[in-house]
């Protein structure tokens, strides 16, 4: 019978083992030790072949006969697995179908990291890479999956990365890779701990990864820590404080960062603005904030600003004019944008509707405010976001005073079932 490495070598056919790895998103060192036979395929790598390779399910199936499909079998964990799991998990994009699912495998599969830290090794480019891919993997999960459930994920990584930060060797220029990369780290730890709504957790994070960034000399990253902490600090305390955080993540950054990174500081200004209640300065943020976007040129944007579009933008204009109670500007601006959010990304687009039917409410559209709040309901069963409760927590007292308005009565039908 033939073997899942000759299948593969015969189905690669005349493609090189290195492009072969490149169009699969994996090492092409690991690649030739499974073509060998001497690591074992998991399904997600062989599925990542079978793709590239145009050849259906031939390489899954060859995996599946020979075994069950990699899942966690409990009191049946084996070391080596850590490893066969932390390569599997960076094979597969993260999508609404199955980024739960990863986010499982994340959890249980050891970092790398801790393995280098325990032999002692040194760092080197290869290592330092994967961690950056890692970084990334995990900005993509959070695109789909909230932060009750990524909390606990996330958090580990970081640990395990600082760790080797701390107990590795490696020269001057990885020893920066690394703090740069535990800065983005700590900014996405931040934020989901921040969503599954642990405040006090997700400051610490912000302040220790602006630390970390600005020690590795990416002062856009620390900034991007500064700014997320301001935007906490906007919704959940002092608004006057969250105004000078965000002004200070600008005015530090302007210098050096990108116009899309720009932009996005620009934004938390506005938002941090909005909530103090001062419309000039509100507007004058949000000018800022299109004029630097206008501008942008993404060869040149760090990769963890990939999320900020024209769309995103609008979210945030539309959120800021409901904030401040201009509901015509408003709903205009959410009714476009919303328009083009999918049930996939259903933390964003159940957060980005409780907006919208906040602004219907304030232009005394009770009945479409209803439906919005409703669909924004029906999506958070799903989102894991605290951030998204409270939403809906404050839009469900808002409505409670439209009572006998069928599409109201149906929303609280719904939440209360909910409860």
């Amino acid at each position: 019978m033939e073997t899942f490495g000759q299948a593969a070598r015969r189905l690669r056919g005349g493609m090189s083992l290195r492009e072969a790895a490149r169009r699969a998103h994996l090492d092409s060192g690991h690649l030739s030790r499974v073509e060998a036979d001497k690591r074992p395929p998991t399904p997600l790598i062989a599925q990542a072949l079978d793709d590239v390779y145009e050849a259906g399910r031939k390489l899954v199936s060859l995996v599946e006969a020979n075994g069950e499909p990699w899942e966690l079998h409990h009191g049946m964990w084996r070391p080596k697995d850590s490893e066969l799991l932390a390569a599997a998990v960076l094979t597969t994009t993260p999508t609404a179908e199955n980024a739960l699912t990863l986010a499982h495998q994340w959890l249980i599969a050891e970092p790398p990291q801790v393995t280098a830290t325990r032999a002692g090794r040194r760092i080197g480019v290869a290592q330092v890479q994967e961690v950056e891919k890692r970084v990334h993997r995990l900005r993509k999960l959070d695109d789909y999956v909230g932060g009750q459930d990524t909390h606990a994920m996330v958090t580990a990584e970081l640990a395990a990365t600082t760790a080797l930060l701390r107990d590795a060797a490696y020269t001057e220029e990885i020893g920066k890779r690394l703090l740069i990369a535990v800065g983005e780290l700590a900014q996405v730890a931040g934020w989901v701990t921040s969503d599954a709504g642990h405040h006090a957790e997700a400051e610490r994070y912000y302040l220790a990864g602006m630390r970390a960034a600005h020690a590795g000399g990416d002062v856009a990253g620390a900034a991007n820590n500064l700014s997320s902490l301001a935007y906490q600090v906007a919704n959940v305390g002092d608004a006057r404080e969250a105004v000078t955080l965000a002004k200070s993540a600008y005015a530090g950054a302007r210098s050096v960062a990108t116009a899309t990174t720009k932009a996005l500081l620009a934004e938390r200004v506005a938002w941090a603005e909005a909530q103090v209640g001062d419309v000039t300065a509100a507007e004058r943020a949000l000018g800022t904030v299109e004029e630097q976007y206008e501008h942008r040129q993404p060869a040149d944007d760090p990769i963890w600003v990939y999320w900020l579009d024209e769309g995103e933008i609008d979210i945030m204009a539309g959120r800021v004019w409901t904030q401040l109670r201009r509901p015509l500007r408003a709903v205009p601006i959410l009714e476009r944008a919303t328009a083009g959010y999918s049930d996939e990304t259903g933390r964003e687009t159940a957060l980005y509707m409780t907006w919208l039917a906040e602004s219907l409410l304030q232009a005394n559209e009770v009945e479409r405010a209803a439906e919005a709040a409703t669909r924004a309901l029906r999506l958070s069963r799903k989102a894991g976001s605290s951030r998204v409760s409270e939403r809906l927590r404050l839009l469900r007292a808002k409505l409670a005073k439209f009572p006998g308005v069928p599409e109201v009565d149906a929303f609280e039908g719904e939440a209360s079932a909910s409860a």
